[in-house]
């Protein structure tokens, strides 16, 4: 096992230790790259996130994925062990604004809310 660090020009702030990263090759299409998820490639664990640099754990014995290169597009996913559940909290408040000069609906909104405690 190594501990490969990655710097980014900036990090999405939702990124926190225990969340699983992958990349993929990018190929220009002309409006930015596309990619399925059979070309996602598994890269480790985050171990540590310090500004805008990650810390991964890379299992360079079984992984059998070469680590990213610089033109690589990196991605992260949430542990679904640690994060199950979807919005914890009491209470739920939402304000929908339309500043829109003609008239619009709102067909449906939706949340998936789980009390956190009681």
């Amino acid at each position: 096992m190594q501990h490969l660090q990655i710097t980014f020009n900036s990090i999405n702030v939702s990124v926190q230790v225990g969340d699983l990263v992958f990349y993929v090759s990018t190929y220009p299409t002309g409006k930015g790259f596309e990619f399925s998820n059979d070309q996602k490639k598994y890269f480790g664990p985050v171990m540590e996130v310090d500004g805008n640099t990650l810390v991964v754990e890379y299992d360079d014995i079984n992984n059998p994925h070469s680590p990213p290169l610089t033109s690589d597009y990196i991605m992260f996913a949430k542990d679904q062990v640690v994060n199950k559940s979807g919005l914890k909290g009491y209470y739920l408040s939402a304000n929908f604004i339309n500043d829109s000069k003609i008239p619009s609906e709102l067909y449906s909104v939706g949340t998936e809310v789980s009390e956190s405690s009681k």
